[in-house]
């Protein structure tokens, strides 16, 4: 399947789906929350309980097994050949989905491990495009996603921190005292009580 194909889903900020330049419509509260809860599950299968729990929470509907169902129906017209949800055992799997949210977390993890592993270049690559993924607002919980997964939201949060410390060290050890310490002074701002990045600024 070729680029232009994939399914593009966007979490971290507006919430968007998209399939090379079309915009593909989501409409509904419900039908956004069955489709970010498959794509946070990176082409796993979810369990219909599971799903039934994030999208209706503390009303469940009275035939909950039909009423996803239904649901999911929706969500495949209303991605088209954009994207294919299918029945599998164990529940349901939104295929082939290239999400912002889960790139994110492989990027801030890959640039951490390059970071231990004394490669403060290849950290500081992935560390910068993770950060630019996520936005200006480091810890702040992604709300499309704290509506159907907030343990999920809350994770990539702290992740999102993490990320922007990391990459702070990265660019001590290569030099970038300034860029470090503006990064740090910003991350502190909203998150004073940050230990590693106070500790980090008094090095840069």
């Amino acid at each position: 399947m070729d680029g232009d194909a994939r399914l593009r889903i966007t979490l971290l900020g507006a919430f968007q789906v998209s399939r090379g330049d079309a915009v593909v419509p989501v409409p509904g509260a419900r039908l956004r929350g069955l489709l970010v809860r498959l794509a946070l599950a990176g082409g796993r299968a979810v369990e219909p309980d599971v799903l039934v729990d994030a999208i209706w929470a503390e009303e469940p509907p009275s035939g909950p097994a039909s009423a996803l169902q239904t649901l999911v129906s929706r969500l495949r017209r209303a991605l088209g050949s954009a994207g294919a949800v299918t029945q599998v055992t164990g529940g349901y799997r939104l295929d082939a989905a290239d999400v912002d949210a889960l790139r994110f977390e492989r990027l801030a993890a890959a640039g951490r491990e390059r970071l231990r592993a004394g490669d403060p270049e290849g950290a500081g690559a992935a560390l910068t495009e993770a950060v630019a993924l996520w936005g200006d607002r480091p810890g702040a919980e992604p709300a499309v996603i704290a509506a159907v997964a907030p343990t999920v939201a809350t994770r990539l949060a702290q992740v999102s921190t993490e990320a922007v410390a990391d990459l702070a060290e990265a660019e001590l050890s290569l030099g970038r005292a300034d860029a470090s310490a503006a990064r740090l002074t910003g991350l502190l701002a909203d998150h004073p009580a940050h230990e590693r990045a106070a500790a980090l600024l008094m090095d840069a």
